[in-house]
C-alpha cells in the first residue's frame, strides 16, 4: 500500500460537483453518456472529505476515502459516492478502475465501518451499502445481533479500542478490500460482522473509558453490524 496520502481539495469540486459542470471527454463513458449526471449528484453530503490511499499503480485501483459528517441519510450515501468519484476521477482521468470507501467520521473511517462503497470501471458506476432500516436493525437483534447506530459516545469508544492496538486498523482495511468488485454480486458477510478484539487492548480501552470490558466489546461490535450489514448490497 502507497504510505503516501493525497488529500484532494474538494471544497473547491464541490461546487462543481452540485452544479453538474467541468463537463470533459474523461467524464463520459464508452457511449458518451455522462458519467456524474447532475441528478445522481442531488443530496451529496457537503464538507465530505476525500484521501486518495493508493494511486492505482501496479494493476490496482485507485483507492480512496470518503468522511462525511456524522448523520448521513440513506439517500445521501449515493450521491455522495458518485461526488467522490467525480472529483477523483478528474484527479485520475486515465484510471479504469476507481473504488471510493465511504465513512461517517473519521474515527469510523479509521475502524473501516463503511456506510457504502462507490466505484468506477470499464466506463461503469456502482454504489453498494447503504443503512439499514429500522425493521432490519431490529429482526437481527432478536437473533442475538444487536446493532447501533453511534453516538458521540460509541465514536469515543471505537476510537479508544482501535488507539489500543496497532493492528486492528489495517488488518480491517485489508478485510475491506474484499468488497472491491462487489457490485458484481453478493458477498459473504459473515466475517466482516465480527471483530477480533485483543483482550488486552480490549482491557486497556475500557479502563480509560471507565467501562466494563464486556459491555465496551458489545458496544463496538454493535456498531461494526450496523455499518457491515449492508455491505456490498446494491444501492
Amino acid at each position: 500500500m502507497d504510505k503516501k496520502i493525497i488529500i484532494l481539495a474538494i471544497l473547491a469540486a464541490v461546487g462543481g460537483v452540485a452544479l453538474g459542470i467541468f463537463r470533459s471527454p474523461e467524464r463520459k463513458n464508452a457511449q458518451g453518456q455522462d458519467l456524474f449526471p447532475p441528478e445522481k449528484l442531488l443530496g451529496y453530503v457537503e464538507n465530505t472529505r476525500i484521501s486518495v490511499k493508493e494511486d492505482g499503480k501496479g494493476g490496482r485501483p485507485v483507492l480512496a476515502v470518503a468522511v462525511t459528517p456524522l448523520g448521513i441519510k440513506p439517500e445521501q450515501v449515493s450521491p455522495t459516492g458518485y461526488g467522490a468519484l467525480k472529483a477523483i476521477h478528474r484527479s485520475f482521468p486515465k484510471a479504469d478502475w476507481v473504488s471510493v470507501f465511504i465513512a461517517e467520521d473519521s474515527a469510523m473511517a479509521e475502524a473501516s465501518n463503511w456506510v457504502g462503497m462507490a466505484e468506477l470501471r470499464s466506463g461503469k458506476v456502482t454504489v453498494t451499502g447503504g443503512i439499514p432500516t429500522q425493521a432490519q436493525i431490529d429482526s437481527l437483534g432478536k437473533l442475538g445481533q444487536p446493532f447501533r447506530r453511534p453516538t458521540a459516545e460509541d465514536l469515543k469508544a471505537v476510537s479508544a479500542v482501535f488507539d489500543s492496538t496497532g493492528t486492528l486498523a489495517p488488518e480491517r482495511w485489508d478485510l475491506s478490500q474484499s468488497l472491491l468488485g462487489a457490485g458484481s454480486g453478493r458477498i459473504d458477510k459473515s466475517h466482516f460482522l465480527n471483530l477480533d478484539m485483543q483482550t488486552n487492548a480490549l482491557h486497556a480501552a475500557a479502563k480509560a473509558l471507565g467501562k466494563d470490558p464486556k459491555q465496551l466489546q458489545a458496544q463496538v461490535l454493535g456498531v461494526t453490524r450496523f455499518y457491515w450489514s449492508k455491505a456490498g448490497d446494491p444501492l
